[in-house]
């Protein structure tokens, strides 16, 4: 698993003008079909599948299997509707326990062992009060995926047509069901050898907002991860910005943020 952080300064191929954007803003801008092919290029590799699974999605998921434990990285409060630790309804996640806290009236509170699909919600959003920012919410992202992947020691407990069925508002994807079989059954033991990497970049603020350039080196390795798990050969990571043209104003503006 390897995440790219939603920050990252980009060139949107074929709207270079709006520079500097985040890469997010790719799916923002053009559609799910533009994003991974932009991603594709990005880091030279080839991407055949895609899934866009939403909020709503992760919930079912998670709700599905029974519920997941993780052992949360670090201690932290979080309200789903204020997205920081204000309000009433609040999880309380505690470093180093799989154990969790909530209360809906700020006042009485109710420990749980198992994390259900509205707590792992929770728990994988939160950015503002983690040390890491964005960083620190994509390993709790991961962590739940890995989560789930362990839970479900038979993956076909995702593979039934009631629950497609019940993730058609949730989920797009250009998996066929019997794509997701075959998944299912030749690689069900690949869950117990899962790595997780993210590319790193430097924070940046253009006009007020804030970005994360990565350089060419955190670029590649990224590329270097994915294309030796995937068995291809060696290859040169894509566009530093994403976008084919590069006018030299935009060069510019980041070279020494890239250091090069």
């Amino acid at each position: 698993m390897v995440s790219i952080p939603r920050d990252t300064m980009v060139a949107i191929p074929g709207l270079e003008d709006t520079f500097p954007q985040k890469i997010n803003a790719v799916y923002t801008f053009t559609d799910l079909n533009q994003t991974v092919n932009d991603i594709s290029k990005y880091l030279n590799v080839p991407i055949n599948f895609v899934a866009l699974v939403n909020m709503g999605g992760l919930i079912k998921m998670v709700d599905k299997v029974g519920g997941v434990k993780v052992k949360s990285p670090l201690s932290f409060a979080y309200n789903p509707y204020t997205a920081h630790d204000t309000g009433n309804d609040l999880y309380k996640f505690i470093k180093g326990s799989t154990s969790y806290y909530h209360t809906t009236n700020g006042v009485d509170w109710t420990k749980h062992k198992t994390m259900f699909g509205n707590a792992a919600l929770a728990f994988a959003r939160m950015r503002y009060d983690d040390p890491l920012g964005d960083y620190g919410r994509m390993l709790r992202q991961r962590l739940v995926m890995q989560a789930l992947l362990n839970k479900a020691k038979n993956p076909t407990i995702f593979l039934s047509n009631s629950f497609f069925e019940s993730l058609s508002k949730n989920v797009k994807t250009n998996l066929t069901l019997n794509d997701l079989l075959l998944i299912a059954k030749n690689y069900k033991k690949a869950k117990e050898h899962i790595k997780s990497y993210s590319i790193y970049g430097t924070s940046d603020w253009e006009d007020g907002v804030s970005f994360q350039v990565v350089s060419k080196t955190n670029q590649q390795r990224g590329t270097n991860i994915i294309r030796r798990s995937l068995g291809l050969s060696k290859a040169t990571t894509g566009s530093s910005l994403m976008g084919k043209t590069q006018e030299i104003n935009v060069l510019e503006d980041v070279t020494d943020i890239l250091g090069q």
